[in-house]
């Protein structure tokens, strides 16, 4: 854990980093106020530590000015002892915290632990996952009740591992954790700390803990098993001794997909083999030569991807050979019957290999990622009927802790939860509230056997998606599912891959579709308009030589529609030589990657241009005092909600909540504080709409939010909207307590007032909602 310590007595903070370090934490220190202020913005801490007095800019002025900027890192301060109101401001002002001089080390500590625990996700005081224990409080690891003797380092490494056990670190992540800016090691360091820490795991029992992700980095792999037998897959499978991880899914679909795609591997090879027996009667043709040199090109773009270089190697000297000018010499007919003769052998060989290893299919490997949690073994049963004909594949887990651990391993598509069989109602809520607050979030839908509006709220509050009232039949669970399902989906990364290669196109799924991106694959370029049009991707891949037109000449195309200027491309292409290079970059793709596809690389630079153009997205959809959709974004995200609920017959929500004296506060304590409001209000928004509710900023002082309704058209308006209510009452009741500070010392409180109106009673198009709700908030 990072923290940045602000104090500009020298003896003080001797002692501070001293017992700091000592509880493995990597601490950076600034000397006074504009220093702190400099590295906070330039860096992601997870607490702040800071002086009242400081010179250039005291504390309060700090980190009033943090929280101005949109920082919600913990931020503790350190006061006199007789200066009650620099508590009250420093407070007032967005700290999270106080320690009065003169410090009590013990209680340093545990304030520090206490707030490294507050976040999005609750923190136990303890971190246990199995037999693996870690105490912050001592800094203490056991494993089997065996104390580890670890290094500050490994220390460290291992607690951002198990605070974050799904999460995929790369070595500049892990970096950027653990050490600080005068101790920057290089990325060889974290490997040899990862090995040292693995191989202490190993002594005590803890044997391949710590998982590599081809490409990525590490993450935490816990060994669990199951010998109680309360954890049943629906197709009798044990769901966490059969959950693939993805570089299984991965080879799993590749072998799949060799076996589909040998008889064109066949149809390919047999036309090099036709040329070779036409170069000895000295027959061949112009025309064969050519099609020799297109299967020779497309085998040598393919072979890589299943592990055999070597092929693809021998495949791009038959092409470079058959692209020779003129007839060729005797030695290179020669050399050319022998590479064709060898390659021959060698996808004989890659054929035998697989006979007699049972074809895996690969949607059922794959798309197995809804996850059903309730002992009913009877709906288990059912819903898996009813998935079968979609090809769909439910898993069902029949305890709370049997999920718990399946979910270590696991991130499914979309959860089904029995929230009131278990006995342990408390435990449930906060199992969905993980999940709803998991990297990316993961839908619930909430099974209950009470409607009461308590309860409705609270399953609300925890991240609900859907409720369903029970007894209830799989057709009911499985439509709402699928609603929600439908919506989440539509948040996914589009990618887009134009090749006319079908091998291409169908590899590139199980490469990136594990990882959270959709793939729509398109074979003829002449239909290439239609389907961006259609399908609206998030970024586009293309190869660069095809048929009729080339991927090059596609991208001068959509560069020049204002539409799509903006983009993400990457080309595929077989070619090496720069004047390829530059025709990709000169026609305006962004990045390029050499046949045959490394699922890493490949992985690796898409992720690289997304992140940049979410950044400029970022940049043009958020207001960037807030953080929030801006006017133009949300609402486009809610006519989209509006057209959803249309179509699925299901209510809606909008609230508009509006800072009526915004401007007044403006006026009398500066703009300074009314940024200080809007960013409050704005972090409360967020921490209390987590579960896929529209949030946006519309500018002074409106904050609307889109809800779409939790239940089937059957279900009352009334109980929709008093759900609503009450969770917009409890938002408001913080709200108004709320106290902040001016710069001049002045303590203020701020009103507001709220509408909320619902489709379709009150409108059917966002404007006429807005214009109902505006009526509203007049009369109010």
């Amino acid at each position: 854990m990072r923290i940045l310590l602000i104090e500009d007595d020298e003896v003080l903070a001797s002692v501070l980093l001293q017992s700091l370090t000592q509880q493995h934490y990597a601490v950076e220190i600034a000397e006074d106020g504009q220093i702190g202020w400099e590295y906070a913005q330039a860096t992601n801490y997870d607490l702040i530590l800071t002086d009242v007095v400081l010179p250039k800019l005291d504390g309060i002025t700090l980190c009033q000015r943090l929280r101005s900027s949109g920082c919600s890192t913990p931020i503790l301060l350190i006061t006199a002892k007789d200066e009650t109101s620099d508590r009250i401001r420093g407070l007032d002002a967005g700290a999270d915290d106080y320690l009065i001089k003169p410090l009590n080390l013990r209680e340093l500590q545990a304030r520090v632990r206490a707030l490294l625990r507050r976040g999005d996700t609750p923190r136990p005081p303890v971190l246990e996952v199995g037999a693996l224990r870690l105490d912050p409080s001592i800094c203490e690891v056991t494993y089997d009740n065996q104390v580890l003797d670890l290094t500050p380092k490994e220390y460290s490494l291992l607690e951002i591992l198990l605070r974050n056990p799904l999460r995929v670190f790369s070595r500049g992540d892990i970096i950027e954790h653990l050490w600080t800016f005068d101790d920057p090691p290089q990325e060889e360091t974290v490997k040899s700390h990862i090995k040292g820490l693995r191989h202490k795991l190993k002594v005590v029992g803890a044997v391949d803990w710590i998982e590599n992700v081809y490409g990525l980095g590490y993450r935490l792999k816990s060994q669990k098993t199951n010998s109680s037998g309360n954890s049943k897959e629906i197709t009798q499978k044990n769901p966490v001794q059969n959950s693939p991880s993805v570089e299984q899914q991965f080879q799993q679909a590749m072998n799949g997909l060799w076996s589909q795609y040998q008889g064109l591997m066949t149809q390919r090879m047999e036309v090099l083999q036709q040329a070779a027996a036409e170069l000895s009667s000295d027959t061949l043709t112009i025309e064969l030569r050519n099609s020799a040199k297109l299967e020779a090109h497309k085998l040598a773009g393919v072979l890589g991807m299943f592990e055999q270089e070597i092929g693809t190697q021998i495949a791009r000297e038959i092409e470079q050979i058959l692209a020779k000018e003129g007839d060729l010499l005797a030695a290179q007919k020669r050399q050319l019957r022998s590479l064709i003769q060898e390659l021959g052998e060698l996808l004989n060989l890659m054929a035998q290999k697989l006979v007699n290893q049972t074809a895996t299919s690969i949607e059922e490997e794959i798309s197995s990622k809804l996850l059903l949690i309730d002992p009913d073994l009877q709906l288990g049963s059912q819903l898996q009927q009813v998935a079968y004909s979609m090809g769909m594949r439910w898993q069902q887990i029949t305890t709370l802790e049997g999920a718990k651990n399946f979910l270590q391993t696991t991130s499914p598509d979309l959860v089904v939860l029995n929230v009131d069989e278990f006995g342990q109602r408390e435990e449930s809520l906060a199992l969905m509230s993980d999940l709803a607050t998991h990297t990316p979030p993961i839908p619930v839908l909430a099974l209950a056997v009470t409607d009461q509006l308590v309860d409705r709220v609270t399953l609300a509050q925890s991240g609900a998606r859907g409720f369903l009232l029970k007894p209830v039949t799989a057709n009911q669970v499985w439509e709402t599912a699928s609603q929600i399902l439908q919506f989440t989906r539509s948040l996914k990364v589009n990618v887009l891959v134009v090749d006319d290669d079908p091998l291409i196109l169908a590899a590139l799924g199980p490469m990136l579709e594990p990882w959270g991106m959709r793939i729509t694959g398109l074979d003829d370029p002449l239909r290439f308009w239609e389907v961006l049009q259609s399908t609206a991707p998030d970024l586009l891949i293309l190869d660069v030589e095809m048929p009729q037109i080339s991927g090059i000449e596609l991208c001068q195309a959509v560069r020049t529609d204002p539409q799509w200027q903006e983009l993400p491309i990457v080309f595929l292409t077989a070619h090496r030589e720069m004047e390829t290079v530059q025709q990709v970059f000169a026609a305006g793709g962004d990045d390029y990657v050499v046949k045959p596809v490394v699922g890493a690389e490949l992985l690796a630079r898409i992720t690289h241009r997304l992140e940049r153009s979410r950044l400029l997205q970022s940049l043009s959809t958020k207001d960037p005092l807030t953080g929030l959709a801006n006017q133009f974004q949300s609402s486009r995200d809610l006519q989209r909600l509006i057209a959803q609920a249309e179509k699925n017959q299901r209510s809606l929500c909008l609230m508009i909540l509006h800072i009526s004296d915004l401007r007044q506060i403006n006026i009398q304590y500066g703009h300074e504080a009314g940024n200080q409001v809007l960013q409050q209000w704005s972090r409360l928004f967020q921490s209390a709409f987590c579960s896929g509710e529209i949030l946006g900023y519309w500018g002074n002082g409106e904050f609307v939010v889109g809800v779409s309704g939790f239940t089937e058209t059957e279900v009352s308006v009334n109980t929709e909207q008093l759900v609503v209510k009450h969770r917009l009452s409890e938002i408001l009741i913080k709200l108004r307590q709320q106290v902040f500070t001016a710069s001049n010392g002045d303590r203020f409180q701020v009103t507001c007032n709220f509408a909320v109106v619902e489709y379709p009673n009150d409108g059917l198009k966002l404007q006429s909602l807005y214009q109902v709700a505006n009526s509203m908030l007049k009369q109010s």
